[in-house]
Formats: C-alpha cells, structure tokens, sequence
C-alpha cells in the first residue's frame, strides 16, 4: 500500500495542510508565485545554451534513448534532494515556519531544474533558436498544463489573440505571444504551484514518512515532467514567431 492510499495518513496529511495554508498568508503566495516566475524568466534568459550542450552530450543513438537518459539523470537528482528535504522535517528543532521556509527555496529550485529539463528536450527535439519568449511559453505551457501542454499553450494564444495580427502559416506574432506568456503565467501558483505545495506539505508529515514522500514525488514529478515535455515538442503546433512582428514596446524586430 502507498502512502497515498493509507487512509490514516490522508487523515494527517489533511490535517498538517490546514496547520500550514494557515501559516501562508496571501502576501506570502503572492511572494511564492513571483519567485517562481523569476525563476522561469532566468531560466529562459540564461540557460538556453546549456540545454543544447547537455542535449548533445546525451547517450544514445536516437531520441527516445536519450531522453531516457536524460529523465533518469535527472530523477535521480531531484528525487535525492526531496528525500533529503523530508528527512530535515524529522528533527525536532524544525518547526512549521521553518519547514514552509526550506519548501519555498526548494520550490525555486525545483522550478529552474525543470525548465532545464524541459528546455534540454526541445534541444533534443531540435528546436533551433528559439527566443526567450518562445522559451518562456515552452516552460510555463508543460509546467501549468502538463499533459494537456499543447493545448494549453494553444488557448493562451487563442486568447491573446486580437485579430490584428494573425497567426499565419504556424508562426505567432511576437506580441501575441508575450500576452499569452501572461495569461499562462496568471495560473503558475494555482495550478504548478498548489501541486507542489501539495507535495511540500508530505514532506513535512512527522515519523518520517516525509522523507519517502519528498523523495518519491520529487522523483515521479520528473518523470511525468519528462514524458509531457517530450509530448509537447512532438506535437507542438506553432514552430517559431514571427520574424517581421513588432512587440509591445514598438519596436521593429529584424530576422531572429
């Protein structure tokens, strides 16, 4: 039996999430949900070129093969430090603010690993050059949406959308795409971020069960995190913005 089917243990999980969704005041979401979004701005500004190199670096003759090995490498990391983040929870001088604390700076961490997981496979995908905007929708779209990424990231556009500047032959108006980078980034918190607050709260279950939780979410987070990525670069319809769109500022761009 898992955890998740032990009703006892739902009952105490259920209990220490009241005790901490009363510790976490809305300024202090509203701090959460701007530190995740940081985070996903640097990872898309910055981490670009390292995706590539990693997706080359990568074992294996074909695809499949090396986003095995990529989501295997990368499980086992993130599943190492969730347990090591459940198993602080265990000492008695760790209290409730403290244990809100660590899962808030775990949570930024979490995030930037997995925009390099997901940006390392559209590199195996061969995405070429894409912007940071593109970049940005990539990561908020398989975050928020998971499975359903594509069609997520499909409404957001829709939405933003305004008619004067249409989407023609699968390329997005840049302007278009960064409201729809905003509309998504609008649900991080409710959607990405009550699911990994879900698994913050496990981590901080007493008798040492947060330590098999921390580890065990984290682990098969990644994998899913892994399986929709590499879903999305296969069926993503939109391929590139527009290399004549003007964004919100005004400006003209030139060729990307």
């Amino acid at each position: 039996m898992t955890v998740r089917d032990n009703p006892r243990l739902n009952v105490k999980a259920a209990d220490w999430a009241q005790r901490l969704a009363s510790r976490v005041n809305p300024a202090d979401a509203a701090k959460i949900s701007q530190r995740m979004l940081d985070t996903i701005d640097d990872v898309s500004s910055n981490r670009w070129d390292a995706a590539t190199r990693r997706a080359a670096a990568l074992p294996g003759d074909i695809r499949p093969e090396k986003i095995k090995s990529l989501t295997d490498s990368f499980s086992r990391e993130l599943g190492a430090a969730g347990a090591a983040a459940g198993a602080a929870a265990i000492a008695p001088t760790v209290g409730t603010a403290a244990t809100i604390m660590a899962s808030t700076a775990e949570l930024a961490w979490f995030t930037a690993r997995a925009g390099d997981l997901i940006l390392t496979i559209a590199a195996t995908h061969g995405r070429p050059e894409p912007t940071v905007d593109e970049r940005r929708a990539w990561v908020l779209a398989v975050l928020i949406y998971g499975s359903s990424a594509k069609d997520g990231i499909t409404r957001a556009i829709n939405e933003a959308s305004t008619g004067v500047s249409p989407i023609v032959d699968r390329r997005v108006p840049l302007a278009t795409l960064q409201i729809a980078n905003r509309v998504m980034s609008r649900s991080l918190f409710r959607r990405y971020g009550s699911r990994r607050g879900l698994i913050a709260v496990g981590r901080a279950l007493p008798i040492g069960i947060g330590a098999f939780i921390g580890g065990a979410a984290n682990y098969a987070a990644i994998r899913a995190l892994a399986r929709n990525a590499d879903q999305f670069f296969a069926r993503l319809p939109y391929s590139a913005i527009d290399v004549d769109s003007t964004d919100l500022t005004g400006r003209q761009l030139g060729p990307l």
